[in-house]
């Protein structure tokens, strides 16, 4: 490997065999070429596609979601069992 420019040239094997470090190459650089044993050069120039952040629709409807349950015959512990269910989900009794 040589430094060219500020870009980083390697061979075919290079990239054969050390893949990582082609890349390593290509972050730091913005770009690295690659050199054939006919004297073809490729170039791998790094494409970072922005992604979309995921739409966020608020809370959902827990009052709704209650009711639904309740008509299905469930009824919710008391408050008064909370303190005790808490307990119970972190292990401590």
């Amino acid at each position: 490997m040589s430094d060219d420019r500020d870009i980083a040239v390697f061979t075919l094997r290079d990239l054969n065999r050390q893949p990582a470090k082609v890349l390593e190459a290509v972050r730091k650089h913005g770009r690295a070429d690659i050199r054939t044993r006919s004297g073809e050069m490729f170039s791998f120039i790094p494409k970072v596609e922005k992604r979309k952040k995921p739409v966020r629709k608020g809370f959902p409807d827990f009052e709704a979601h209650w009711k639904k349950l309740r008509e299905l015959g469930l009824v919710p512990p008391p408050p008064s069992e909370n303190e005790r269910i808490n307990r119970i989900i972190a292990g401590e009794e």
